[in-house]
């Protein structure tokens, strides 16, 4: 958090994403839907962003009278500029951290940060579901889903729409996290990218993608049959991954060596 001056009293301002309060994470949702949407300009997001941080509610702080205005659009872009990174289309704000903001969300509760608690089947489930995105006729349509099951939702129940944008970008963020570089797990930095990296030996793909690796896992018997392994901590079960894949790489150097 960081200290500043807005009309003669001193604010305290989230510096990044990950220091937001769970209703200004959700005002953050509506508002990066909107510019989306093409409904604000980049502009007006900034103004109205940093208007909120401020506390001012549905206020902007452009309305103040002309030496506090002044005063808060200097110091407005260093405040939010940290929630915004580059795209395709210029300025986006980002939903880049594994921590869920959003921990329950009228009566619904989601994962636990890095998606913890997470079973190893609704993590097939998701990462399945998420694969398919890209190519789907509705989007939506599978984002609804990715928060039905990440939050637990009933089929009976409409997914609100802060859930459909906040659970895919949270299990797309930890992924990205996962797939990217070292992973802190009990003070260890662990590479689980090796588990994603080509070993050099090459094998006719069998199309299965996380099915067929849901077989192999269960056939190994670590974590029981199929319906067992389902219901196994996501995080156990990657790191066996993990260190099944270590072991081959250290046993194939050690061959050649």
């Amino acid at each position: 958090m960081k200290k500043i001056t807005f009309s003669n009293r001193t604010v305290e301002v989230p510096e990044s994403i990950d220091e937001l309060t769970p209703e200004q994470y959700v005002y953050y949702v509506y508002l990066a839907s909107w510019l989306t949407a093409g409904s604000i300009t980049p502009e007006f997001w900034r103004v109205r962003w940093f208007s909120f941080l401020l506390g001012l509610g549905a206020l902007n702080y452009t309305a103040y009278r002309e030496p506090i205005a002044a005063a808060a659009e200097r110091q407005r872009d260093a405040v939010v500029d940290p929630f915004l990174v580059d795209s395709s289309g210029g300025k986006v704000p980002t939903f880049k951290t594994p921590r869920n903001l959003l921990p329950e969300y009228k009566g619904y509760k989601g994962p636990a940060d890095w998606l913890n608690d997470l079973t190893f089947g609704k993590f097939v489930e998701c990462l399945t579901l998420m694969e398919q995105a890209p190519a789907a006729e509705d989007q939506e349509e599978i984002y609804r889903a990715v928060a039905r099951a990440l939050y637990k939702i009933p089929d009976t129940d409409d997914i609100p729409m802060v859930l459909a944008w906040h659970a895919p970008v949270l299990f797309g963020s930890v992924w990205s996290a996962i797939q990217s570089g070292p992973v802190d797990i009990n003070g260890n930095q662990l590479d689980f990218s090796i588990i994603f990296k080509s070993s050099g030996d090459r094998r006719p793909d069998d199309k299965t993608g996380w099915a067929g690796i849901s077989f192999e896992v269960a056939a190994a018997g670590i974590f029981g049959n199929v319906k067992e392994l389902d219901e196994s901590p996501f995080w156990a079960v990657l790191m066996y991954l993990y260190k099944c894949k270590f072991e081959y790489l250290h046993d194939k150097s050690n061959k050649k060596s």
